[in-house]
């Protein structure tokens, strides 16, 4: 007896249902899924499309080996366009209709923190990559980072001050609208004054005549260093602004000085400047290296930061499924608790039972030539 047709459907797409479902059990027996909701498009895409490509190589990799005890691992990655709202439904869809067992955040804390909460609800093992400014493990127990706050960073920047370059008299100075900044500050005046240091001056700016202003009374503070967290924009102008004020103190820079920008900017003024960021090409580790060789053979372009820490975040996922004979979320979840990722190129990192992340941050200095390692400071 012929099936009836109903709601449109030929004949012959009725027929082909029972074998297309077939072909879907069969394709998920043979396989695990791992999603990512990602800003591949809109004002985030230069970066987003960074973290998606170190993700997708590591998960090439581990294919490459043989998958996870002989299942591929297939990535789904759907873009939120950079639009913060849409996390919610894409991770959703991740879970629900791809059934994904891990799913990776995008560089937005606001967005990284509704894509947790789905995960945590629909009982999915949940990485936040990149994302900086909210601890999104608060969310649940099913929700992980691998990246450092930006107060963490601030905090191994102050001990690092303190302890290596042995400065006493701290400056704080940043941009008066930024509620980050604010917080950076806060932190590396908290652990700088916990480690014997003394803050001789905290001030903020709103514009160029703002600036020139504060440069002065920082220059009559007698500080011998100076903590500027700022984007890059406000970075170089700061690096500018401290050499013709002639300030000597030590300029030391959050990740945002990282930027190229600073160096186009300021040129020569930048040279000295000590500031933090998660990975650097600088770091003389063979990981490291054939990490960039294989980063440039696949996307034909060369790996940022993001490309580094979602790199890590993905192999460090794969490397705990790999131990598992039975794989669900719940028992990827457990491995995960008390691992270890030594082989990281952003660093090397740690999670304990609690889900808490331990890992350096990497100390970097402009030279006349590029940058340097410095040196790397755990928070």
């Amino acid at each position: 007896m012929q099936p009836r047709v109903r709601d449109g459907l030929s004949r012959r797409a009725v027929l082909a249902l029972p074998l297309l479902a077939a072909c879907n059990r069969f394709r998920r027996a043979n396989e695990v899924v791992f999603g990512e909701v990602a800003a591949r498009t809109g004002e985030r895409a230069l970066w987003g499309e960074d973290l998606h490509r170190g993700i997708e190589l590591a998960i090439a990799q581990h294919n490459h080996r043989g998958g996870l005890n002989g299942r591929m691992v297939r990535l789904v990655s759907l873009d939120d366009e950079s639009h913060e709202e849409r996390a919610t439904s894409l991770a959703t869809r991740l879970i629900d209709r791809e059934a994904a067992m891990v799913v990776f955040g995008e560089l937005s804390s606001a967005a990284t923190e509704k894509a947790a909460i789905v995960a945590q609800r629909r009982g999915a093992v949940f990485v936040a990559p990149a994302s900086t400014s909210r601890d999104v493990t608060r969310v649940g127990d099913m929700v992980f980072r691998t990246a450092l706050l930006d107060v963490e960073q601030a905090a191994g920047l102050a001990r690092f001050a303190r302890q290596t370059l042995q400065k006493r008299r701290a400056a704080i100075v940043y941009r008066r609208s930024s509620l980050l900044n604010v917080g950076m500050a806060d932190e590396f005046v908290r652990v700088f004054i916990a480690g014997g240091g003394e803050r001789v001056l905290r001030d903020s700016y709103d514009d160029d005549g703002d600036l020139v202003r504060l440069v002065g009374r920082v220059r009559a503070s007698g500080a011998d260093c100076v903590y500027a967290p700022a984007d890059p924009n406000d970075a170089g102008r700061m690096a500018v602004a401290m050499k013709r004020g002639r300030v000597a103190a030590q300029l030391l820079g959050s990740d945002g000085w990282s930027s190229a920008e600073v160096r186009r900017f300021a040129q020569e003024a930048a040279v000295g400047v000590v500031f933090t960021d998660a990975f650097t090409y600088a770091a003389a580790r063979p990981e490291v290296d054939t990490f960039v060789t294989a980063f440039r053979e696949r996307h034909h372009a060369q790996p940022g930061t993001f490309a580094a820490l979602g790199f890590d975040a993905a192999k460090w996922a794969l490397t705990c499924a790999q131990r598992l004979r039975q794989l669900d979320a719940t028992t990827l979840r457990d491995a995960m608790l008390g691992s270890h990722h030594e082989e990281a190129v952003a660093n090397g990192f740690s999670i304990d039972g609690r889900r808490a992340l331990t890992r350096a941050v990497s100390v970097l200095r402009y030279t006349p030539d590029g940058v340097e390692l410095a040196g790397t400071m755990t928070p």
